[in-house]
């Protein structure tokens, strides 16, 4: 496997139809949706990846708790493999599982779609340059909500090996 694709926190949460629309208020979450889905039909089932976030403790963060309907993935989206990886942290590789299968398998690149931009899907692309060659931020496919943030996490990235890439 030299590519997978990272789906990251497109859960009923972020851009579900009961989202709260005040915290999560992305531009065109079903343009979004089949934005992603054609992504997901250009890789083989097992090259797909999906990140979900979960709230741990107390407070959980403005995360959704584990294994409820809040936390599962977007119900439009294609689900086409079993990978799935957990994470509590912006990072999705703060789950080492996740970066362990990416070396074991000997993963070259990492495509990067989903929520957020400014925040988890440009963290893990910071740390996906730690664990393969090539790492794809594909912009037509990525939705933030904090302008600023995303700005600056992009400005980060265009000085990596990070390739910024627009494909549907």
């Amino acid at each position: 496997m030299d590519k997978v694709l990272l789906v990251v926190n497109m859960q009923e949460f972020y851009v579900g139809r009961g989202r709260n629309k005040k915290l999560f208020d992305y531009k065109d979450v079903d343009k979004l949706i089949d934005s992603v889905n054609k992504r997901i039909a250009a890789y083989e089932a097992e090259e797909v990846f999906y990140i979900k976030t979960i709230g741990k403790g107390l407070f959980k963060g403005g995360m959704p708790k584990a294994n409820t309907a809040e936390s599962d993935l977007v119900t439009k989206m294609k689900v086409v493999s079993k990978n799935v990886y957990m994470k509590s942290k912006a990072d999705a590789f703060t789950n080492d599982a996740l970066g362990d299968f990416l070396r074991a398998r000997n993963v070259k690149s990492v495509e990067l779609v989903g929520v957020d931009g400014g925040v988890d899907v440009g963290a893990t692309a910071l740390s996906a340059l730690d664990y393969v060659k090539e790492v794809m931020y594909n912009e037509a496919c990525v939705e933030s909500i904090d302008t600023e943030k995303d700005n600056k996490l992009r400005e980060k990235l265009s000085k990596t090996k990070c390739k910024f890439i627009s494909e549907v």
